[in-house]
């Protein structure tokens, strides 16, 4: 009798376990959707494409890349590790700067500062496109700069070789070919 309550209570606690790393996959998922890092099903099952997003992520926050929920990376996310069972609050994010703010910081320092906004919306909308090609980012292609816009950037400069400004400078308009010849 008593092998059987330690084999219940064994099965008990295992099942609880893997409830709890599913509640994990789902929570990573469902913050690298919001961040756009994340394009797939929320659904709690751990496969490529969460594992790709996951190193977007990492190579975005500058963290190692290992395409696995790792400490560090849950704990950049805001995200409870299993150890813990309490959810770690990640700060609240700043406000988001005006539009025309925004606009004008990520082309700080590169050539397009000076064209006319209608470009520069149609320049960010096709590296938009461009990088989702790539699998760097999963938003909206609006032309619009956003946080998972320039984490995406960031990512990509990495990955190209470039300083990771999160920014249109001339090395990254050329790289997604957005330069006009």
């Amino acid at each position: 009798m008593k092998m059987l309550m330690r084999v219940l209570f064994c099965l008990a606690v295992a099942s609880m376990t893997s409830v709890h790393a599913d509640d994990v996959v789902l929570s990573t998922q469902r913050k690298l959707k919001q961040l756009g890092f994340y394009g797939g099903a929320v659904d709690g099952q751990m496969g490529s494409q969460t594992a790709a997003a996951i190193r977007r992520y990492q190579i975005a926050e500058k963290l190692k890349v290992t395409g696995e929920m790792n400490p560090a990376t849950l704990r950049r996310l805001g995200i409870a590790t299993p150890q813990t069972f309490a959810p770690v609050r990640a700060p609240a994010p700043p406000p988001a700067p005006p539009p025309y703010v925004a606009l004008a910081d990520i082309f700080r320092g590169g050539p397009f500062i000076t064209v006319g906004p209608e470009m520069q919306v149609a320049a960010i909308r096709q590296a938009q496109k461009n990088l989702r090609l790539l699998g760097y980012y999963n938003g909206p292609a609006d032309g619009a700069p956003s946080p998972s816009l320039v984490a995406s950037l960031r990512a990509w400069q990495a990955s190209a070789g470039f300083r990771q400004t999160g920014r249109f400078d001339e090395n990254t308009l050329k790289g997604l070919s957005l330069m006009p010849n």
